[in-house]
């Protein structure tokens, strides 16, 4: 493989990464807009609408109004079907295009909650019980908040994502040791390959709050990969255009060609500083003997601070 070819595919893939959020995700094995194909070779990303009936009234992507990405990680194994499993990371991503402005907001997959049509269980199952669109409207019904597109990869695309790009500088917040996960790190900024990265977003057995630390990693993770996006661009800003065309190929989407290029550029308006990163106020308990996580009330204001303008904070 030639030199051009690798840096090719290196920044196809970081643009697919830099878009596990549609403006920060993706990489594999390669598809076009609005294909279709077997499960044995689908695509480690989809990027899809999350209410197709309604989609000429999404807000625009480079307007006043924000809009919402629900960001699904699975926990699919090789040869299973990606969408009919549990989810492992739950993240709604709000942009903010006037500001130049995101946050992140983490669920933990325990997290017991009404699901529509299937009572109360952990969050995670929402999908394996009706697949993302079913994850969507519990999302949609717990806060309010209305989704316009979600994003769903798995471990495996995960670990081929980091790894085409060469790895994710990330700060690791406290030291890992955890043999569940395969986490094993030192506290500080260091760069992680795929195998790494993916034992960092799963550790919940060596964190100071499990779960819920989990999901605030899984979010720095995202963050990392906004980062290395800019360092990228900043290097050859030129270059989107080829890492879009590359992009294209590794993610199964309903959005045109022009939908991919602006949530491109959008992505790159946004510094990695000016996005917060924060999980819903919860605690930790058990029903039924299984451990769970339970919302607290308090993550109302959250949702509507959230829903406001797309931003936690000011």
């Amino acid at each position: 493989m030639t030199a051009a070819r690798r840096r090719s595919i290196r920044r196809g893939a970081l643009l697919a990464l830099a878009g596990l959020v549609a403006w920060v995700a993706g990489a594999a094995l390669g598809t076009s807009p609005g294909s279709h194909r077997s499960e044995a070779r689908a695509a480690v990303v989809t990027v899809g609408l999350a209410h197709p009936e309604t989609a000429q009234n999404l807000p625009g992507l480079t307007g006043t109004k924000p809009f919402f990405i629900l960001s699904l990680g699975s926990d699919a194994r090789p040869g299973e079907a990606i969408a009919g499993q549990r989810t492992d990371s739950i993240h709604i991503i709000g942009i903010n295009p006037a500001k130049h402005r995101a946050s992140i907001l983490g669920f933990p997959r325990d997290s017991w909650v009404s699901i529509p049509g299937h009572g109360t269980n952990k969050i995670n199952a929402a999908m394996s019980y009706g697949g993302p669109q079913l994850t969507v409207q519990t999302i949609e019904q717990l806060t309010g908040i209305h989704i316009d597109y979600y994003m769903l990869t798995s471990f495996g695309g995960l670990t081929n994502m980091v790894d085409a790009i060469g790895g994710v500088v990330v700060n690791v917040p406290y030291p890992m040791h955890d043999p569940y996960s395969g986490a094993d790190f030192n506290a500080g900024v260091q760069k992680l390959n795929g195998k790494e990265a993916l034992a960092f977003s799963r550790n919940r057995h060596d964190t100071p709050d499990g779960d819920l630390s989990r999901s605030l990693n899984q979010g720095t993770l995202l963050t990392s990969a906004l980062r290395e996006l800019h360092v990228e661009f900043a290097k050859d800003p030129a270059a989107v255009v080829t890492w879009l065309a590359a992009g294209v190929k590794n993610v199964q989407t309903q959005l045109s060609i022009q939908q991919l290029l602006t949530l491109a550029f959008t992505a790159l308006s946004i510094p990695a500083r000016h996005v917060t990163n924060q999980i819903v106020p919860a605690t930790t308990g058990d029903v039924g003997g299984a451990s769970v996580v339970f919302i607290s009330p308090s993550a109302r204001a959250v949702y509507a601070d959230m829903k406001n303008d797309g931003l936690i904070g000011k």
